[in-house]
């Protein structure tokens, strides 16, 4: 018993005595194992543990290359087969890109559907736009399948007009606008839409689907 509290005492005696040396300050500095703190710098060799792959969800990408910058004249021609005098063509060429296989078309526009100025438009129905691959091309082609991967892809749009009622404007040196010509793209793939799975792995039929996925 009495070696036992002997034991206790010392004990107490230590923890007094580390707890009084650590609250101790000296100058500023608080003495700890009576050593001094010290800054150590340590360089240490980055070591690589894992790698973590990183992913990026894709959409349908297309891009039409300056498209607002191109212009379509019109210039008097020898009438082809089929159409009244006078005829008019112009073409430009674009460059188009995607990450998918398209379908591009065209869709015309009436100067009176843009300004309302029906009076000015000299062409009735009298004309049509086509797609060329370039100007050795004489097939006319009312759609054009852009090459999926990414690449620039060019081809050209053309328009020709015939039977144009010219006598409706006045003359001039300007380019007078009387249209314009749209592009159109959808996916040239169209699969059967219940065999179609999604980016996310569903099945669009499938009852238990999400259906804003």
């Amino acid at each position: 018993m009495v070696k036992k509290s002997i034991i206790a005492i010392a004990l107490i005696s230590m923890l007094a005595t580390v707890s009084y040396a650590q609250d101790t300050q000296v100058s500023g500095q608080y003495k700890v194992d009576g050593d001094w703190p010290a800054t150590i710098t340590i360089t240490y060799t980055p070591v690589e543990i894992c790698r973590i792959p990183i992913y990026i969800k894709v959409g349908m990408f297309i891009e039409l290359r300056d498209c607002n910058k191109k212009k379509i004249v019109l210039k008097q021609v020898s009438c082809p087969s089929g159409q009244s005098f006078p005829c008019y063509k112009g073409c430009t060429t674009i460059e188009v890109r995607a990450n998918f296989e398209a379908l591009l078309k065209l869709k015309l526009y009436k100067t009176s559907d843009i300004i309302s100025k029906a009076s000015t438009w000299p062409f009735a129905d009298n004309w049509k736009a086509y797609f060329r691959a370039d100007s050795s091309d004489t097939s006319q082609s009312s759609s054009w399948i852009v090459n999926a991967g990414g690449g620039w892809n060019k081809v050209d749009v053309c328009v020709e007009a015939w039977d144009a009622n010219i006598y409706m404007s006045a003359p001039g040196c300007d380019e007078v606008p009387v249209g314009q010509v749209g592009i159109t793209a959808v996916p040239n793939a169209i699969p059967d839409i219940c065999d179609y799975v999604d980016s996310c792995g569903d099945d669009i039929c499938d009852p238990n689907d999400d259906p804003g996925l």
